[in-house]
């Protein structure tokens, strides 16, 4: 066997657009399909968009992969077929992880540990995964090493809404179909953020799991104050709140609190959590498969349990191959806490893809048939490949 073809398939899709948890009424200002909200300093696309990567074999089996590429998706398209695929082309996919650091190599020396780049290679490494579970009929989590868990439990994230009220009446909802891990997309200033949680504390007492997301907001200072709030309502953790590449900060925030400090979903590499691990900036560690890949992120959850923290994989904005991914790795992990789910974004998949990945009452179902378990429907998403 050996890969024939690495086809792309950038997609861009009216409606439900991922906004960092909050909808188009936070916006600052729009820069092309682009958009900046009044509290967060992320860049937020106004449609669904995503990169689809297929890879083909010379004896018909295909392989989907996607990357965590909310913004300009073709770029990291194009990267796979002009860097990537020809690497690729010809080669045994049951290689997968040779080729994977191999394809990693080629550009690491100039500084791309990170970034697009690296985004087009994990793409590929998931779309060879999934290569290799169809050829030997097994589902990826057998083939990491067969799974720790009999489903995986999932948070609620984001709950946008215009005010405290709002957000705790959504919460009602989801308590009622059985989601009772709820996280909540915050960063807008500590007592803001303080209040809120008394608010929504108050109204769950303890029937509810709270996380925070902080989005980066924060100087240390302001974190420590925020945190040392939060552990007298029960926050189960509070993440990315001190500017991401600013480690020695990060470190200062652990053993300053006594709740689990979490951070993890803008990293790339097994060296990237190294460094933090060994600065014990964090408790709990959220790779993003979608940004990792599979091999990676599975060296991750790996090297994480060596040094005793858990994991709560991350999901941002994407479709269900790159979810997926995402619950294989969680499957196989032994240190697994939580996954997150996107409620939007799962919407669109669920359009898009077969079969239905959705969680149910709390938890995820893991994905039984081989490879990932999930294949886009490309003669639906054709009117959305951007060309």
């Amino acid at each position: 066997m050996k890969i024939a073809k690495v086809e792309t398939f950038p997609v861009r899709i009216p409606g439900q657009a991922y906004m960092g948890g909050h909808g188009t009424d936070k916006n600052a200002g729009q820069m092309g399909n682009y958009v900046t909200h009044t509290h967060y300093r992320s860049s937020y696309n106004l449609f669904t968009e995503s990169l689809l990567v297929r890879i083909t074999t010379d004896d018909g089996i295909e392989g989907w992969g996607e990357p965590q590429s909310a913004l300009v998706a073709h770029i990291v398209g194009q990267l796979v077929s002009e860097l990537v695929a020809p690497a690729l082309i010809g080669q045994d996919p049951f290689d997968r992880v040779y080729l994977r650091d191999r394809i990693y190599n080629f550009t690491r020396d100039r500084g791309h540990d990170a970034g697009f780049m690296v985004d087009a290679v994990s793409a590929c490494d998931i779309a060879l995964w999934d290569i290799v579970g169809k050829a030997t009929n097994k589902p990826i989590y057998k083939l990491l090493g067969g799974t720790y868990h009999k489903d995986l439990p999932c948070y609620v994230s984001g709950v946008p809404a215009e005010t405290t009220e709002e957000q705790i009446e959504k919460i009602r909802g989801w308590v009622s179909k059985g989601f009772t891990r709820i996280k909540l997309a915050l960063g807008f200033g500590v007592q803001q953020d303080a209040e809120t949680i008394r608010k929504v504390r108050e109204a769950f007492g303890d029937t509810i799991e709270l996380f925070v997301d902080a989005h980066w907001a924060y100087t240390t200072d302001e974190a420590v104050a925020l945190a040392r709030h939060f552990e007298k309502y029960n926050v189960g953790f509070m993440e990315c709140a001190i500017n991401a590449e600013d480690i020695y900060s990060q470190a200062a925030l652990p053993s300053a609190v006594d709740i689990p400090i979490a951070l993890g979903e803008e990293y790339r590499t097994r060296y990237h959590f190294k460094e933090r691990i060994l600065q014990r900036a964090f408790d709990l560690a959220q790779p993003d498969i979608g940004r990792l890949g599979i091999t990676e992120g599975h060296r991750v959850v790996n090297l994480c349990d060596a040094f005793g923290l858990a994991v709560a994989p991350h999901i941002g904005a994407g479709l269900a191959v790159y979810t997926a991914a995402t619950l294989h790795v969680a499957a196989a992990s032994p240190n697994l806490r939580v996954v997150e789910y996107q409620p939007t974004q799962m919407a669109i998949s669920e359009q898009y893809f077969t079969p239905s990945i959705q969680p149910v009452a709390g938890a995820y179902a893991i994905p039984q048939t081989p490879g990932l378990g999930v294949e886009p429907n490309l003669e639906k998403l054709a009117p959305y490949i951007v060309q």
